[in-house]
């Protein structure tokens, strides 16, 4: 019998006869059988094994049963990223860490997206309107989004990871409850890129906590990111209600100009293009970090999946809508990439010698003392 068939069989006779501390007595002879070590990969295993467990047991002495099964999640979680070498001393671990504050933008962006349009539009096809139960539901899904925005932005990234974990799973656990067939399209906006938030979220939470950068200019590029991703799709729907019939596909019949509406259909480009001005700020850096760069890219790709504005309902992805879009994202990481490296190409370097060069024309770096 698997140790996990054990602890159930333990727990259904414990159940039965006293369920108060012996139950709890159980649930610590389950935490003690958790696999731990054997999570690890052989060779650091093999390595570093007696130093992890040690370290284990140390900190869950005395530790509560939630403590301690946080402790284990999270040494879990450590072994599965060495495992899947998304470490953070691995490539594809700083990859995916480059990844993680884009990402972290791109969701809060898209949550204050709909939260903004709930409170601006409430009237509108996707707005929140007077419906209290619609009200709770788009909080439940917009909230944890922003407040996980709103802790990395104070440095603190374990309760942001937690609360994307929440924001994931509220995402997909709405729709399942709420199905429109039977509520109708008063949810039908919840919906809408459950494929994109999962995206987000195994992105997110894959990414070694610390390998993220959490410097202070880096916590003000996630949260302009957030903000130049969000303002703008925010504003041409509000500029775009104008009084009509409520249909749920109006949405197009209520376009002011022609130029505003060429907009709204372009707007499905927009967090891309923000996230390329992103790119290219990172590669203009004197010595850019290709590997974070590289996950500016990472976070980027999901959007490929979204063909329209992000507040209606998609096409159909054929593939020929998904060449284009993918072209579209393709197109303008690349602009930013041949950008930064024209740049480079065009910035003039220092000589040796040149007095351009800060070290050049000393005899000690502490005496100023310019050779003739």
């Amino acid at each position: 019998m698997s140790e996990s068939s054990a602890c159930a069989a333990d727990s259904a006779a414990t159940a039965a006869s006293a369920p108060g501390p012996a139950r709890a007595a159980v649930v610590d002879r389950c935490l003690a059988r958790l696999p731990l070590l054997g999570l690890y990969p052989a060779a650091y295993r093999a390595a570093h094994g007696e130093e992890i467990a040690a370290v284990h047991a140390e900190t869950v002495q005395g530790a509560d049963r939630r403590t301690a099964l946080r402790e284990w999640a999270a040494l879990a979680a450590h072994a599965l990223r060495l495992r899947t070498r998304l470490g953070s001393a691995d490539p594809a671990g700083r990859i995916v860490a480059g990844a993680a504050p884009m990402v972290l933008a791109s969701g809060a962006g898209l949550s204050l997206v709909y939260l903004l349009l709930g409170l601006l539009t409430p009237d509108s096809t996707f707005g929140w309107g007077q419906y209290a139960p619609r009200q709770a539901v788009g909080l439940a899904q917009t909230g944890p989004w922003i407040l996980a925005l709103l802790c990395a932005s104070l440095g603190r990234w374990a309760p942001a990871r937690a609360l994307v974990l929440l924001g994931t799973l509220t995402r997909l656990a709405i729709p399942l409850v709420l199905h429109p067939p039977r509520h109708g399209e008063a949810f039908a906006q919840y919906h809408l890129f459950l494929g994109l938030w999962t995206l987000f979220g195994v992105l997110l939470l894959s990414a070694p906590p610390d390998a993220v950068e959490l410097s202070r200019r880096d916590r003000n590029e996630t949260v302009l990111a957030a903000l130049g991703l969000a303002l703008p799709l925010t504003l041409l729907p509000t500029l775009n209600q104008l009084p009509g019939p409520e249909r749920p596909d109006a949405f197009f019949d209520l376009v002011t100009t022609p130029a505003l509406r060429h907009l709204m259909e372009a707007s499905s480009s927009w967090p891309v293009a923000v996230l390329s001005l992103v790119l290219l700020g990172r590669l203009l850096a004197r010595h850019p970090d290709r590997l974070r760069a590289a996950g500016i890219v990472l976070a980027a790709l999901p959007w490929t999946f979204v063909v329209a504005p992000p507040y209606i309902e998609q096409p159909v992805l054929h593939h020929d809508v998904l060449f284009r879009s993918a072209g579209i994202v393709a197109g303008l990481l690349g602009t930013a990439v041949l950008l930064a490296s024209a740049w480079h190409a065009l910035r003039p370097t220092p000589a040796q010698g040149d007095p351009a060069d800060p070290a050049a024309g000393r005899t000690h770096p502490h005496i100023h003392i310019r050779i003739r």
